[in-house]
This record gives C-alpha cells, sequence and structure tokens, in this order.
C-alpha cells in the first residue's frame, strides 16, 4: 500500500492549470452498458449514470471488473467479487444523496466509474482505520479514471458513518489530488513533521498497517489517519482529510480538538476560509446537511 500511496503522489504532483477541463476522462461511454433493471441498486445505478455522468456497477466480479473503456487495470493482488444486492443499494442510495449534495460544484466530479466490490483488498489497513473510527476502504486507479469500494458485502459489519466517511473521499479525491495546490499557510502549520520529514529525521511514522498514534497525530495537527501518509511536493491528502473530517463528523463531535489542539485549529480555520472564498462552499452549512442523510 505504501508504494501505491508514494507512486500515486508523485503522479499526484501534474496540476493542471485549466480547472474547467477537470477530467481527461469525459465523452467515453460507460463500459459495460449501464441499463435500468428491476432492482432498486440497478435503478440507482442508472440514476447516477442519467443525471451525473457516474459510472457504477456493482455485480462486476474477476477479470471482468478490471475491464475499462481504457483497458485492463492489470491487478494482481487480488479477485474482486460482486456486491452483495441489498448492501450495494444502500451504498448507491448514498451516493446519490452525496452528489446531489454537490451538485453545484460539478466542477469537483473527476473520476467517473466507481466498481462496489464484495471483498476486502486493503484488509489490514482497514481494520486499522476501523480500530480508530475511521474508514477510508476504496482505492484509485488513476489512468483508468476508476474509484473501488470494498466490503460492498454483508459478511462484513456496516457502519453508516464510516461509509459516509469513505464516500466523501470518492468524491473530493481526484480534484484535491489533481487540480488543487495546498495553501503554504495550511502546509507550514505542520512543516516539520509530515511523514517524509518524521522519517527523515529517523522518528516513526504516525501511522502504519500496524498502529496509529492519534494522540501525537493530533497534537501535530493531523485529524485523520489519511493525513498523515501526505507525501513532499503535494501533501494534498492532509487537506482532503479536514474537508472530510468537517463535513462527515458533527461540529460537537469535532470540538473536542478544535478546543484542545492548536494546529488543528489553526488549519480548520484556513480550510473554512478557503473553501468558501474559493469555491463558494460553506463546509459547516454541508456537515449539517450531510449528517441528516440516512438511508
Amino acid at each position: 500500500m505504501s508504494l501505491l500511496l508514494l507512486v500515486s503522489s508523485f503522479m499526484s504532483c501534474e496540476k493542471n492549470d485549466d480547472v474547467d477541463d477537470f477530467s481527461e476522462f469525459n465523452g467515453k461511454e460507460p463500459y459495460p452498458l449501464i441499463e435500468k433493471g428491476d432492482t432498486e441498486a440497478s435503478q440507482l445505478a442508472y440514476s447516477l449514470y442519467e443525471d451525473y455522468d457516474l459510472h457504477t456497477y456493482y455485480t462486476l466480479e474477476g477479470d471482468e471488473a478490471l475491464q475499462t473503456e481504457y483497458g485492463s487495470m492489470r491487478l494482481t493482488t487480488f479477485s474482486p467479487i460482486k456486491a452483495e444486492e441489498e448492501r450495494a443499494a444502500v451504498v448507491l442510495k448514498l451516493t446519490s444523496e452525496m452528489y446531489d449534495l454537490f451538485k453545484d460544484y460539478r466542477e469537483l466530479q473527476v473520476y467517473r466509474r466507481l466498481i462496489l466490490i464484495g471483498n476486502d483488498f486493503l484488509s489490514t489497513t482497514t481494520r486499522n482505520y476501523d480500530k480508530y473510527g475511521f474508514n477510508r476502504d476504496f482505492n484509485t486507479y488513476n489512468i483508468e479514471g476508476t474509484q473501488i469500494l470494498s466490503n460492498i458485502n454483508n459478511t462484513f459489519d456496516f457502519n453508516l458513518a464510516l461509509t459516509k466517511e469513505m464516500l466523501l473521499y470518492t468524491y473530493f479525491n481526484g480534484y484535491f489530488r489533481y487540480h488543487f495546490g495546498v495553501p503554504e499557510e495550511f502546509t507550514s502549520v505542520t512543516a516539520g513533521d509530515y511523514r517524509w520529514e518524521l522519517l527523515a529525521k529517523g522518528e516513526p511514522a504516525l501511522f502504519t498497517s500496524a498502529q496509529y498514534d492519534e494522540e501525537r497525530a493530533t497534537d501535530l495537527g493531523y485529524v485523520h489517519p489519511y493525513g498523515t501518509l501526505a507525501f513532499v511536493f503535494n501533501p494534498y491528502m492532509d487537506w482532503e482529510s479536514y474537508v472530510v473530517w468537517i463535513i462527515s463528523r458533527p461540529k460537537s463531535e469535532r470540538e473536542a480538538w478544535l478546543n484542545s489542539k492548536p494546529r488543528i485549529k489553526t488549519k480548520y480555520d484556513i480550510v473554512i476560509k478557503t473553501m468558501l472564498e474559493d469555491f463558494g462552499m460553506d463546509l459547516e452549512s454541508f456537515s449539517t446537511q450531510w449528517q441528516s442523510i440516512g438511508i
């Protein structure tokens, strides 16, 4: 996983200055074709395609799940199994609610292909995220414009809050990775304590597949294990984790850190201000609306 994140981070440095041209994948038809079936899940998938040009699949498995309109993703680490129908319907409903919530911010929609699978392809890391009450159980394949969500299966415990958090990451990931420059005033708060800087000083990483030092991480200004993986040149993971944290968690839950962790409060203020001024997004307002969304 660390190698995958490292490769992705260097690819992320190629920032596109033309914000209007936010996706190189526009114009392609879904592959396979998306048809409106009789089940709730198939109807939700068709609506997402019709309304938002989001190509979602939940019945693909094996090599078929790895084939896109751009060719094969050629993954060898796991063999996808199709998602359970009822669970897929829940996730697709939440996805639809999320896209409705952000319908006025289409420039943030970068990825157009979303595959739900039933198995867990990041098992060790995923379990550690879950242990600390976080979730990022998805992976992104940049060249293919594809995102995969795993554990969409009733053999795994379902957690509404963590599933909603995961979906927010899928929505914002592409834009912040490729089309956004993290403000220097934000990164300066954690300067000297980013992952590559800690390792260069011989200090242990805050988050690994075996542990997460949450107390130290929050003291340094991180709100999510994902943010601690931020790499040199473009620590978009740190910024993205703040946006998702604000929207996905009620403010009453976040206030403990905002009131006791000065670095978190400073970075929070920068994120709130920047997202409002640059995008017209009131993150606290979106947070209130997001808390009301259920299944």
